[in-house]
């Protein structure tokens, strides 16, 4: 049997156990997906795990997608772009990092718009944001990255050279799209709360996409319905950069709508 987990710390809160073992099952693939919860001074020792007990491959999640690259044979470039890996795999006796959730992001957003062109805000300057702003780049995008503080923009602005501004100005700004990749929103002390004002999304009508899955109706996706713009869930980015690692490990198509299912079932 093949063995594949989610290496985070904590761990247990996880859809990606469910979603990769429904599809396992679902396509007769003896494999399992577990949780590998393990604390950032554990980290070298799992590794050396990892290439003993030959693990198939692994998700990468909080705090160890930056810390994971000295532990492999080899990055690919669009992993080093973003600065951080969620993906690992074997490929020729190496162990390879790559980073899926830009195609998490770009695939959910293509089921409602085609992104050549559009004018895109995104709230926040982190891994995720940065990672968002990878994909959309490929698809010829205009972005702008709107941050808290000027110093939360600055490695960005850097490193893809596009434009940076704060959040307190949303206003002056026009888009066709706007990503919240801030956890403003989930569930915890930050629900409830949006970064976006009702007024904007009134006035400019964007598709708003917000990244936080849980609760699955943020503050700022329910804004949005009242303002009467499209709205596409977080979910679907979880589960969608979830297909691709599948596939990755597999080599098969995965069952789209099984992970789906078993995402929004165990959330």
């Amino acid at each position: 049997m093949q063995r594949f987990g989610i290496l985070a710390y904590p761990a247990g809160h996880s859809l990606s156990p469910a979603m990769h073992n429904a599809a396992f099952s679902k396509l007769g693939i003896d494999a399992k997906y577990d949780f590998f919860e393990v604390a950032p001074e554990n980290l070298k020792g799992f590794m050396e795990q990892v290439r003993a007990k030959k693990i198939s491959g692994l998700s990468v999640s909080i705090p160890h997608k930056i810390e994971i690259m000295k532990y492999l044979d080899q990055v690919e470039e669009s992993a080093k772009k973003i600065g951080a890996v969620n993906t690992i795999f074997w490929e020729n006796q190496n162990l390879v990092g790559t980073n899926t959730d830009w195609f998490g992001a770009v695939d959910s957003l293509e089921t409602s718009t085609n992104l050549a062109g559009k004018k895109v805000i995104i709230l926040g300057g982190g891994g995720a944001a940065r990672a968002i702003v990878f994909g959309l780049l490929e698809k010829k995008a205009e972005i702008i990255i709107l941050t808290r503080e000027k110093w939360e923009s600055e490695s960005i602005e850097k490193d893809f050279e596009i434009k940076t501004g704060l959040i307190k100005d949303i206003s002056n700004y026009s888009c066709d799209i706007i990503i919240n990749a801030t956890p403003l929103g989930m569930k915890g002390e930050l629900e409830g709360k949006s970064a976006v004002p009702l007024e904007f999304l009134v006035n400019q009508q964007p598709l708003v996409f917000d990244i936080v899955y849980n609760p699955a109706e943020t503050k700022l996706l329910l804004d949005a319905q009242k303002a009467g713009c499209e709205t596409i869930k977080g979910l679907g980015m979880l589960v969608r950069q979830g297909v691709k690692q599948f596939e990755i490990w597999t080599k098969q198509k995965a069952p789209l709508e099984k992970m789906f299912e078993a995402a929004e079932k165990n959330l």
